[in-house]
């Protein structure tokens, strides 16, 4: 199969001529409009004619021979002819020109920088061809020691400028080549981390410092869509992102991104986005990045698809919700014909009597699992907020705790200030107390006493209470206030309850904008409820 030159041979062969032989031709032709200028009588002399005739085949030759299929060296018959002809030239030409022989660096350069190291002896063999060929054609050798050092004077002159050029060419490839590659590990990093983008999943997407998207991923556009965002340009707000109820517009400056590009920290629940029926529930977390020095260099913004957990969550709330009011009436119904069953009962009748106190028992405890169950489903509606005495609301909860529980009579202490009000929420905060003492009692030591004390100042109410008994694990103490959640200790010793206690605990203290704090160590456990005396938003 005949060879056809592609683009890429003739693109690098046109290089070649272009940097090679360009700038001697060039030159060339401002000699020749020189010499027609003044001096045309030059133009009959042979030895020019024969110098501008090598200086053309040179030039085509650089141009149409296909030296890309030739090995590297061939291409130094350019500069070799552009040497001879520099050579003719300069024999008829000197004297009216005395900077003819200066063409000679062109070739010079081109064998140096061109080729490799050895082509700087075929610019010094060309360089001595020059200054020699005026005694070459008079067939009489240089006499003089001037005569010689003129011979001499380009050939050494041509070593440094070659070995000059040979080590800046070097270095200009070393510096080409380092480029190059790093351009090519600059590239080869751009496609891994599109593909690992694109692996995640997750919608990541990264601003510059100046809010300008950098790069995104698949899953970020699709979320965009989604929530009407033109995720390549500002603004970044839609009208299709909403609250956690699905329906409240997220106001514009409190959307995903405007926050990330204000450096806040993206921490605060779901947003659904969406039209109805693919609705998507989304929560996120950005990070601004930055130099050692502290300059901003842009966002990193990271939204996950939570849809199926934020449903699951839902319908544990449904369900939660639900059962409890579901158990509630059928519960009371049977406490009520208790007490009707009691009331119609035979006081002799002893055995009788201890099933019913019996069926009471069980039914009283299944009881309580509904109203715990309830006060969680309940746990997220707004406060009831007035003046409350603090230290009665506990010695209430006490009381209501031994009543419950008489094994607990006699162990818990209380310490609490005579004067302590707040506005707070009363059962919200009387419930919560409640089960708090209940933990106690259940997890503590059964002969170790409970110590309640209560603290308020201007601007906190403090509830402590502390047992002794098992150490709860630092690994279980993330997990406590999570429904439905029971340590192993609870499942190994069979004790009652849902796992709704703490729930209730800690959806109160966040609804007075506080906190449930839990310290367990050296055999002692202490929970604390710290809530604000009078929540700003109640």
């Amino acid at each position: 199969m005949p060879w056809a030159p592609d683009d890429r041979d003739v693109r690098w062969r046109m290089r070649a001529a272009l940097r090679g032989q360009l700038p001697f031709l060039l030159a060339v032709l401002y000699l020749v409009v020189a010499a027609g200028v003044a001096a045309p009588a030059l133009f009959s002399l042979g030895l020019v004619v024969a110098g501008f005739a090598l200086v053309v085949v040179a030039s085509v030759a650089a141009v149409a021979v296909p030296w890309e299929r030739l090995p590297t060296g061939w291409l130094a018959l350019v500069p070799a002819i552009d040497m001879v002809a520099v050579a003719c030239l300069r024999v008829e030409m000197l004297s009216t020109f005395g900077w003819v022989g200066g063409l000679s660096l062109f070739p010079i350069l081109w064998f140096s920088y061109g080729f490799a190291w050895y082509a700087i002896f075929a610019a010094v063999l060309g360089s001595a061809f020059i200054t020699l060929l005026p005694y070459l054609l008079d067939q009489a050798p240089p006499e003089t020691a001037l005569q010689w050092f003129n011979v001499l004077g380009l050939p050494v002159l041509s070593v440094g400028i070659g070995v000059v050029t040979m080590l800046a060419a070097q270095r200009l490839r070393g510096t080409a080549r380092a480029t190059r590659e790093a351009l090519q590990a600059s590239r080869d990093g751009e496609i891994l981390l599109a593909n690992v983008l694109n692996t995640v999943n997750a919608g990541i997407v990264h601003f510059d410092a100046s809010g300008s998207l950098v790069a995104s991923n698949a899953h970020a556009g699709r979320f965009a869509d989604l929530a009407g965002i033109d995720i390549s340009r500002p603004p970044y707000h839609g009208p299709a992102i909403l609250a956690a109820d699905r329906v409240t517009p997220i106001p514009p400056d409190d959307q995903i991104v405007p926050r990330a590009l204000r450096g806040e920290e993206l921490d605060d629940g779901i947003a659904w986005i969406g039209p109805p029926g693919r609705q998507v529930a989304l929560v996120a977390s950005s990070r601004q990045v930055r130099r050692d020095d502290g300059e901003l260099l842009g966002t990193v913004l990271v939204v996950y698809d939570v849809t199926e957990i934020a449903q699951a969550a839902e319908l544990r709330e449904q369900f939660l919700e639900t059962v409890s009011h579901e158990l509630k009436t059928p519960m009371t119904g049977i406490l009520g014909f208790l007490d009707l069953l009691e009331e119609e009962t035979d006081p002799g009748a002893v055995k009788q009597r201890e099933y019913l106190d019996v069926v009471r028992r069980r039914s009283a405890d299944l009881m309580d699992r509904v109203r715990e169950m309830l006060a969680a489903a309940e746990s997220d509606t707004p406060l009831h907020v007035g003046g409350v005495d603090v230290a009665g609301l506990v010695a209430r909860a006490v009381h209501a705790v031994e009543e419950k529980m008489p094994d607990a009579g006699g162990r818990i202490a209380v310490s609490a200030p005579h004067e302590a009000s707040a506005e707070i929420d009363g059962a919200r905060m009387s419930q919560a107390v409640r089960e708090l003492i209940v933990n106690a009692v259940k997890f503590g030591d059964p002969d170790a006493p409970i110590e309640v004390n209560v603290a308020v100042d201007d601007e906190r109410v403090r509830v402590e209470v502390s047992n002794r008994g098992p150490d709860i694990a630092a690994a279980e103490q993330a997990r406590l206030y999570d429904r439905f959640y029971r340590a192993p200790g609870a499942m190994s010793r069979a004790i009652q309850g849902f796992g709704l206690g703490l729930t209730v605990v800690a959806a109160t203290a966040d609804a007075h904008g506080g906190e449930v704090l839990v310290d367990s160590g050296d055999g002692t456990t202490t929970f604390t409820i710290d809530i604000p005396r009078a929540p700003v938003f109640a």
